[in-house]
């Protein structure tokens, strides 16, 4: 049940946007980040793409490692995006915790990496109604 006609209309647009990712960075004016989004996606579920990076061949055999190939030295876009969505998800978090613990934390993380504090701060681009 809904308070009203309004607050009906306000939790379908949310609930369309939530459940479409690219419905919800058009309504913050970042609809640029889908692709991105889509390619992260493509590296945080099981692929071919992913499963390579763990395949090795040894004396003719294929098979798997636990160490990625190229080892810890291999660092990717796909692994210094991590923290970006790390960093989001704590800003999100903190603020509703009494005192807001991981602010000087979150704010220290931001300075070091060199990222614009924009990331941290999107407001939708279009209304909701």
């Amino acid at each position: 049940m809904f308070a009203n006609d309004e607050s009906e209309q306000i939790h379908k647009r949310l609930t369309g946007e939530l459940e479409n990712f690219d419905n919800m960075v058009k309504a913050y004016g970042t609809a640029d980040v889908y692709p991105v989004y889509r390619h992260q996606s493509a590296y945080s579920h099981t692929t071919g793409a992913t499963a390579d990076a763990f395949l090795i061949t040894d004396e003719g055999r294929l098979k798997l490692t636990t160490e990625p190939k190229g080892g810890e030295a291999d660092i990717t876009v796909e692994r210094l995006w991590i923290p970006v969505a790390l960093l989001q998800a704590a800003a999100a978090i903190s603020p509703l915790l009494v005192g807001n613990p991981m602010k000087s934390t979150i704010d220290r993380a931001m300075r070091d990496l060199g990222l614009p504090d924009m990331l941290l701060h999107l407001r939708r681009a279009r209304p909701l109604l």
